[in-house]
């Protein structure tokens, strides 16, 4: 009976997503434990892999030496592997990867991750600038640090042989706090669209009413609104969140509508809270609208905690009613 359990377990364990980060190493170790590959395919999978290192390494050196550090070594499996992910990560699902494994030429994978790199890469570059370009207007210090990382993206990422090193640091937030995992140009490029997004979103507020919250948010905790360290887009919803609660619009929240959210939602569930706002989110296409929906959920969980604790005031930048 304990032998069966354990065997259900196991299969149970085989049948959960692999995790994004080393997406193709992960998928390879688990074929080796299950033998859903068969090893003569794993073994010349291994082959292949090295021969495509031994590439990179030969064009490296300008074909004068096959020889390089461990460090250059490491650097190009992990570029072989990088090219792989960006190809089998848009596989609807792990067992369509890892046929793509079993039934394609490794040759033609990996020329067709090379492709999705250089769009991913030059994705990447117009949605950040387009995310800065939304966003600055109320650009923050953590923000603008994003420059550096990106002016050494653009000059020099090596898609090549230092695939996984993209010169990015993701020194701010995002909303809700999302990661993105993806090693190389696959993570850079989901973290500068969810900062798009998120620029998007800012730019359908009011610019006069986002500064001004920002503003009295900035005062509430004595320093400068270029220096909160808070997403944005997070603040942002959140009063839009309170106000939806309260009957009113936009992100300035008075006083006295803070007072009736505590008062009367407090016995309110975060599943309706949510619905709530899920009304008042702006119309600005699929993509944003679902990108902000997910991260409803979560902030609704924490506004019930709040007003469960009579901490909401805490939580905004509240004005004086007119």
């Amino acid at each position: 009976m304990a032998d069966a359990q354990i065997i259900i377990h196991n299969a149970a364990q085989e049948q959960e997503p692999l995790p994004r980060r080393d997406y193709t190493a992960a998928l390879l170790r688990r074929a080796a434990l299950t033998g859903s590959l068969s090893a003569e395919r794993l073994q010349a999978l291994r082959s292949e892999l090295q021969n495509a290192a031994a590439e990179r390494a030969a064009a490296y050196t300008r074909g004068r030496s096959t020889t390089v550090t461990r460090t250059q070594a490491e650097a190009f499996y992990q570029s072989v592997f990088c090219q792989l992910d960006a190809v089998l990560l848009e596989m609807p699902d792990d067992a369509q990867a890892e046929e793509a494994l079993r039934s394609q030429p490794l040759s033609a994978l990996l020329e067709a991750g090379r492709l999705r790199t250089l769009q991913l890469y030059d994705a990447a570059k117009s949605d950040f600038r387009t995310a800065y370009r939304l966003t600055e207007p109320y650009a923050t210090a953590f923000f603008k640090e994003l420059l550096t990382g990106f002016e050494l993206f653009c000059t020099k990422y090596d898609a090549r042989f230092r695939a996984f090193d993209t010169k990015v640091e993701y020194v701010y937030p995002l909303l809700g706090g999302v990661q993105h995992p993806e090693s190389g140009v696959i993570g850079t490029a989901g973290y500068y669209r969810a900062l798009r997004l998120e620029g998007e979103f800012l730019s359908s507020l009011n610019t006069a009413d986002m500064r001004e919250m920002l503003m009295r948010y900035a005062e509430k905790f004595r320093t400068e609104p270029q220096m909160i360290a808070e997403n944005l887009a997070d603040l942002a919803l959140r009063h839009l969140l309170v106000n939806a609660l309260a009957g009113a619009q936009g992100i300035c929240v008075t006083a006295s509508a803070a007072d009736a959210v505590q008062a009367q939602c407090s016995g309110m569930s975060p599943e309706t809270i949510a619905e709530t706002v899920r009304g008042v989110l702006p119309d600005a296409g699929t993509e944003l609208n679902s990108y902000l929906s997910a991260q409803l959920p979560a902030m609704a969980e924490t506004l019930h905690a709040r007003l469960r604790a009579g901490t909401l005031s805490g939580w905004l930048a509240v004005q004086a009613d007119a």
